[in-house]
């Protein structure tokens, strides 16, 4: 692989280009569908009343970035326009997710 093909396949991952395809792919509508929602919460206390804690906080993790992502992509991270709201439930939202995240998976755990 040359340095020009490494450089066209790494402009795929460009801030704008990863925004434009999920709003392509219409993510911001994931945080509206009931059965998304519901699926993931059903999924998440099986696992934690199976017992299987780690499971838990790992789905609880991972629902949780769906979550933030899509509520973000659905209000917009235009970061020259803020009062949107979108950047701001991506950062608040990150971080409520990633201390949930860890408490779960390495606090509560034990």
């Amino acid at each position: 692989m040359s340095w020009a093909e490494l450089r066209q396949y790494l402009e795929y991952f460009r801030t704008n280009q990863i925004i434009q395809q999920l709003q392509d792919w219409n993510v911001g509508n994931i945080s509206t569908n009931p059965w998304i929602l519901g699926g993931f919460a059903a999924l998440i206390l099986i696992t934690y009343y199976i017992g299987w804690r780690a499971i838990a906080g790992f789905l609880s993790g991972i629902g949780g970035f769906v979550l933030v992502l899509s509520l973000a992509v659905g209000k917009g991270t235009n970061i020259h326009d803020v009062t949107g709201g979108g950047l701001w439930i991506l950062v608040g939202g990150g971080a409520v997710v990633v201390f949930l995240f860890i408490y779960l998976l390495f606090i509560k755990s034990e």
